[in-house]
């Protein structure tokens, strides 16, 4: 991966820790207003945070490939299954966590919703650190 998708995956990163750690502060009392245990929905934000981090990596490498990779057919191909993969990924992991009293699912797709905030955050962070950057130069 090159320094460019490498700071562009750790400044969404940024953006998806930051979105986590507000929802797993929120998370405190709805879990009891929804009658869920409190230790249940912190471990399926875990979950849910690791898998998303694990799709910003993904999404960088998959990128990147395809745009070093020839054709244009050949990219819009590896970014399709790359797509259908992660989706595909996210759908077993919930099934895995459907009945667990430990960890829960819904948890693991509102925590993957972080994929988008970290999107969204982007810019932001981009701006701040690429300052920062000049700065010290």
């Amino acid at each position: 991966m090159s320094k460019d998708t490498r700071r562009t995956c750790l400044y969404m990163g940024i953006g998806v820790l930051i979105y986590e750690i507000i929802l797993s502060l929120a998370a405190i009392p709805f879990a009891r207003l929804m009658k869920y245990s409190v230790s249940s929905m912190e471990l399926g934000i875990l979950v849910g945070t690791v898998l998303v981090l694990a799709m910003v990596v993904d999404m960088g490498i998959s990128t990147e490939d395809s745009l070093y990779g020839g054709t244009p057919s050949y990219a819009q191909r590896k970014i399709m299954i790359h797509s259908l993969l992660r989706k595909a990924v996210l759908f077993v992991v919930v099934a895995i966590f459907w009945n667990s009293r430990y960890i829960n699912a819904l948890a693991i797709v509102i925590s993957v919703f972080g994929l988008k905030s970290g999107a969204y955050m982007y810019p932001l962070f981009k701006k701040i650190f690429e300052k920062r950057r000049k700065e010290e130069t």
